[in-house]
């Protein structure tokens, strides 16, 4: 082989020339902060909004503390309310944040074994447990949402609340997506002989959802 032939594949991208996978990957690794990095000043407004709205506690609204049946309050369809808002189920909120980090736990797991060389067998299990742990992720979300002791009307925080599990429904069909993908992937030997960057890029995003939802929860749980 020639100098000429060993230089050029770097170098000639743009020329018609098929990328190399090295290069190929810095691109999709720096698109996917990318889009990590966008979603981070939505999860951010998300934050601000629950301390501002809970700081300003508009009327009373933000948990309905200062309702009664002698100062009644009223809600966003002019409905009176005469009784401080239950705050939602700290157990459900906590389960499902769990649920979504195990699911993200087992891609990475997945992204080790398939960087170390491992055969199908090793990262197809794995991906199968992160896809029922994000189905699990989902389906209590939505169980959550059925039993919830306020409606979106009934103030700030109940709005806000509700906000943040639409939020993490979203976020999780994402990583189920990643994870079905990455699933059929391995199941067909797309992993192996060390083609680890589609998992690498999906655990990106399944941590950081594990993550930033984590953090909602503490939030609605602990500083409601």
């Amino acid at each position: 082989m020639s100098t000429t032939e060993i230089s050029q594949p770097e170098h000639q991208e743009g020329g018609g020339h098929e990328e190399s996978p090295r290069s190929r990957h810095k691109k999709e690794h720096m698109a996917t902060w990318l889009f990590i990095g966008g979603d981070a000043v939505f999860f951010a407004l998300e934050i601000f909004f629950w301390f501002y709205l809970r700081t300003q506690n508009v009327n009373g609204m933000w948990l309905g503390n200062t309702c009664s049946k002698l100062n009644p309050c009223t809600d966003g369809l002019g409905n009176p309310i005469t009784a401080p808002i239950h705050q939602a189920d700290g157990i459900y909120t906590l389960g499902v944040a769990a649920l979504i980090i195990l699911s993200a736990v087992f891609i990475w797991q997945a992204e080790i074994q398939a960087r170390s060389g491992a055969h199908r067998k090793a990262t197809t299990p794995l991906l199968g447990l992160a896809v029922l742990f994000c189905l699990a992720a989902i389906g209590l979300q939505i169980y959550q949402f059925q039993i919830l002791p306020f409606t979106t009307i009934d103030g700030a925080y109940a709005s806000l609340f509700e906000f943040f599990m639409g939020s993490n429904l979203a976020h999780f069909l994402l990583v189920l997506v990643i994870a079905v993908g990455l699933f059929n992937r391995s199941r067909i030997g797309k992993l192996e002989h060390s083609n680890w960057y589609q998992a690498h890029l999906g655990r990106l995003w399944a941590v950081w959802v594990a993550a930033s939802c984590t953090v909602l929860a503490v939030i609605a749980t602990f500083i409601a």
